[in-house]
């Protein structure tokens, strides 16, 4: 008789095509092995799913056989890797958290609290996130989370400079040891000619610097919200395992 085997990878932060130009040597030697390999993308993530056949009583051999190339691509790809099977980046944050004991808060504004809902929507998670201020309007960044109006002004809401004033001011507000924050144009509409539709800031406030990137997303608002939080949440796992704020 023949027993299916599979085994899932969670990636985030890599591109389909990118993801697959960066092992396609890994995947032909899987393949080779009598072991296939299927993408599949969502928004924001890829998923990678291992499948082999096991027969006549050799399913150990198989299993075994898979570990060994997941166990290659976590030494080939380890940035983007955040779990396994029905792993979530949410819950990579909050193993992460609660074995540092560190505490996190949250600043959203184009995300609109989908980041603390993807937080909070795991058993455990008031061990580490203390909250989330979802600071939309302008006036509501000033006052909430201490954005200077000169800074609004000079830079507008959707910029490096607003973003990190932001994770800045959730950290100090919540006293947590990290603060993240999101500030863009989602869209459909509210873009210009240097800031188009998908243009989305986000900020790491730690304990001793703040960092800021750009992402540059399409058109798709719901896509958009989507991959920023999960862009955000990645980034800060793949920011502190690096040691960048020790």
């Amino acid at each position: 008789t023949k027993t299916i085997l599979h085994h899932t990878i969670q990636t985030q932060g890599v591109g389909e095509s990118f993801l697959a130009e960066k092992i396609s040597d890994w995947e032909t030697a899987l393949r080779n092995d009598g072991v296939s390999l299927a993408y599949l993308p969502s928004p924001g993530l890829v998923k990678l799913r291992l499948t082999a056949y096991a027969e006549n009583g050799n399913k150990e051999v198989v299993a075994e056989k898979i570990a060994h190339y997941i166990s290659e691509l976590y030494r080939r790809i380890p940035e983007y890797i955040f779990g396994s099977e029905k792993d979530t980046v949410a819950k990579a944050i909050q193993d992460l958290f609660q074995s540092r004991g560190f505490t996190l808060a949250a600043a959203e504004s184009c995300t609109g609290g989908l980041i603390a809902h993807e937080i909070t929507s795991i058993p455990g998670s008031s061990a580490h996130f203390l909250g989330s201020m979802v600071a939309y309007s302008n006036k509501a960044k000033m006052a909430v989370l201490d954005v200077k109006e000169e800074t609004i002004k000079k830079h507008g809401a959707v910029s490096e400079e607003v973003v990190r004033e932001m994770a800045e001011g959730a950290r100090h507000k919540l006293g947590s040891d990290f603060a993240i924050a999101t500030s863009g144009v989602a869209g459909p509409d509210g873009g210009s000619e240097e800031k188009p539709v998908g243009t989305v800031w986000v900020s790491i406030a730690g304990p001793n610097k703040t960092l800021s990137k750009r992402l540059n997303l399409g058109k798709s608002r719901e896509r958009n919200i989507r991959i920023s939080m999960l862009t955000a949440l990645n980034w800060l796992r793949q920011e502190i395992i690096s040691g960048s704020f020790d």
